[in-house]
């Protein structure tokens, strides 16, 4: 009897440091839990606020498949169009492998969720719809980029086929350049020629002696006779040029002059004109209407 009672206190002795023990392990296991909640709630509210991120920087890829680059100071709009796109490209492939990332840490948290009581069911069900969120940016993701890539190579084509036709035009360009040039030496040589007049003055036997004048005409007995004319074929290097629309003044040698050209003396100053005769220096009033009989001025002293 009496060793039954030493007995009694022995077996609630053990029996409390087994449940003390019990205790412990389960504040410990509830502490655990506690921070792997904290762990698991920031892990989901920073890939909360990725998410968001990333669907802005997928709108600004996006933008960038319909517009073209703004900066004025990188070379021709298509190279600051295809930079653009290019930049974007970059910006998607960046974030498909920070998708990929979080899809990663979104697998740890569930298999860390899952190793814990069942409590964390609302948690585990919040990580399946990030990951569905995950997945779907990760698909957005690698249709942009895929979507990007197609833009690039098809712009690398046209770039190709407009680099030929610029090419084909600078050609185009310095042959009509040469053309213009050619075409206002032409212009500026027939504008030359068409405005260049010749002048002579002499005695009859020096103009004859350089073949300026002939004289022609017939004489029978004691009537007609031969008159000076104009030759045929007249040589300007004997002749004084001038310009008509910038020189509109003759200085003649000392002596009276008389014309035997075409030219229509009514065109000249009259003050230099008397009775049809020429002297001191010749004016011309109007060169267009005195030169329009001929661009040769031959005159005789008198």
């Amino acid at each position: 009897m009496r060793r039954s009672l030493w007995l009694v206190p022995l077996v609630l002795l053990l029996g409390c440091n087994q449940h003390k023990e019990e205790l412990t392990k389960a504040l410990a296991d509830a502490q655990a839990l506690a921070a792997e909640k904290d762990s698991l709630i920031t892990e989901v509210l920073e890939t909360s606020k990725f998410v968001n991120g990333v669907n802005e920087e997928l709108a600004k890829a996006r933008t960038a498949l319909v517009t073209t680059a703004t900066n004025t100071d990188a070379g021709t709009p298509a190279d600051r169009d295809r930079a653009a796109r290019t930049a974007a490209l970059e910006r998607v492939q960046a974030l498909v492998a920070r998708l990929n990332e979080t899809e990663q840490r979104l697998e740890q948290s569930t298999t860390r969720a899952r190793s814990l009581s069942s409590r964390n069911t609302g948690l585990l069900r919040q990580i399946e719809e990030y990951k569905a969120s995950i997945d779907s940016l990760q698909a957005t993701a690698l249709r942009t980029e895929n979507e990007l890539r197609g833009v690039i190579d098809s712009q690398t084509v046209q770039i190709a086929g407009l680099n030929g036709q610029l090419d084909t035009a600078r050609v185009v360009n310095a042959q009509l350049t040469s053309d213009k040039v050619a075409l206002q030496d032409t212009v500026g040589n027939l504008t030359s020629y068409k405005n260049t007049v010749f002048y002579i003055a002499g005695t009859e036997e020096e103009l004859l002696q350089k073949g300026v004048v002939v004289k022609e005409g017939k004489k029978f007995l004691f009537f007609g006779g031969k008159q000076l004319h104009p030759a045929r074929s007249l040589d300007p290097s004997v002749f004084t040029p001038m310009d008509k629309t910038t020189a509109t003044a003759i200085s003649l040698p000392a002596g009276e002059y008389k014309m035997v050209s075409r030219q229509d003396l009514s065109f000249a100053d009259s003050a230099s004109v008397r009775d049809g005769k020429v002297t001191g220096t010749l004016h011309i009033a109007q060169p267009e209407q005195f030169w329009a009989g001929s661009k040769y001025l031959i005159l005789v002293e008198n």
